[in-house]
């Protein structure tokens, strides 16, 4: 055989899978990341998403009151707790029948018919389900939100706001943030 030979050696080839392996090595932790960046913006968005519903039926509910005969001042004798919705649900199948805003005496101040706000209770990415702490707006207590039932604190009124869940099974091990701050304080 006088020729010259054309191919790959066997040396080649293993040098090649070799970089290979390390580019594809090198890869994971970077795919990682993005979709741990991607759960992360979609729980942004979820608890934003609470939080301007919870606002706008405040906003809404200070302007009946403002609309009763008693005008802005009625404002002033009106726990601030009574202008929060009374659940997450409430957010999105408000009552028909209303719901009575109290002032300090207990007396009925207004009653506000909301409209929904939301088209469902997001969820939690990193937990799969619409789960959340639950801040009450008459106290420091929490309660929780889970299977589509606000469970807050006896003599606790309204949803101030909402956090993620904490226990690290419930999340899936996702507990604390690439920034290294913790979800439950976002």
């Amino acid at each position: 055989m006088t020729g010259k030979r054309s191919g790959f050696s066997l040396f080649e080839m293993l040098i090649v899978v070799a970089i290979m392996g390390v580019i594809a090595i090198a890869a994971v932790p970077v795919a990682e990341i993005t979709y741990i960046k991607t759960q992360e913006t979609q729980l942004e968005n979820s608890q934003d998403a609470i939080r301007q519903a919870i606002m706008l039926w405040k906003r809404d509910c200070r302007n009946v009151l403002a609309a009763t005969s008693g005008g802005y001042a009625m404002l002033f004798t009106v726990p601030d707790s009574q202008l929060h919705p009374p659940s997450l649900e409430a957010l999105v199948k408000p009552s028909a029948v209303g719901y009575p805003v109290l002032d300090r005496d207990g007396g009925l101040a207004a009653t506000f018919y909301p409209k929904p706000y939301l088209n469902t209770i997001p969820a939690d990415p990193f937990v799969g389900a619409a789960e959340w702490v639950v801040h009450s707006a008459s106290g420091t207590a929490v309660g929780t939100y889970a299977a589509g039932i606000t469970a807050l604190p006896l003599n606790h009124v309204g949803v101030l706001d909402i956090s993620c869940v904490t226990e690290a099974a419930r999340r899936r091990g996702f507990v604390t943030a690439i920034d290294g701050t913790k979800y439950q304080d976002w």
